[in-house]
């Protein structure tokens, strides 16, 4: 195996890594935010308006 094969192999590895990190790191944080609107009682219509907006729905065509 080259050189350039071993890294470009490593450097894939690390990708994935990075995505399943990042994927942990937005679960925990989500996690908090949960435990802290149950623990102050927020509801989502006092946090609505300081919520970045969600994901648009695919229309069928």
């Amino acid at each position: 195996m080259s050189k350039l094969d071993e890294l470009m192999q490593q450097q894939a590895e690390l990708e994935a890594e990075i995505k399943r990190v990042a994927k942990n790191e937005k679960a925990e944080a989500l996690k908090e935010v949960r435990h802290l609107c149950k623990l102050h009682g927020f509801t989502y219509n006092q946090l609505k308006g300081h919520l970045s907006p969600g994901r648009k729905s695919r229309t069928k065509e």
